[in-house]
């Protein structure tokens, strides 16, 4: 009883860096844009501030997530961009990390979980 107690406690007490005690986290770069603001840079072929803030973000969070070595699964960046331009065409005035993060809890099922064999 008192190990489960210990472990129950340890797991109780470590800091969740994901946001404050409010569920609220500084967003920054393009993810303080919205879906419209989106849309409207991938119709004019300027959408590279975007992709790069998605890149940062999805890398961050194949590095702190754990059994995540490509939360993407098999979607290449075109794939990905595609998602984002449905999810943003239907709901403009979302925020663009909203968006991002809609596609980590869509595709979190089917996340490639470890680096693929090398071959050595």
């Amino acid at each position: 009883m008192k190990y489960i107690l210990a472990c129950l406690l340890f797991i109780f007490s470590q800091t969740v860096l994901a946001a404050d005690k409010f569920g609220n986290a500084a967003i920054w770069g393009a993810g303080q844009k919205s879906c419209f603001s989106y849309t409207t840079a991938r119709k004019n072929g300027e959408e590279n501030y975007y992709k790069d803030y998605l890149m940062g973000y999805l890398t961050a969070y194949n590095a702190q997530t754990p059994d995540t070595y490509r939360i993407s699964g098999s979607e290449n960046l075109d794939g990905i961009l595609s998602w984002l331009d449905s999810y943003c065409t239907e709901k403009q005035v979302h925020g663009f990390d909203q968006a991002v993060v809609e596609f980590i809890t869509e595709h979190y099922p089917k996340r490639q979980k470890s680096a693929p064999a090398t071959g050595l």
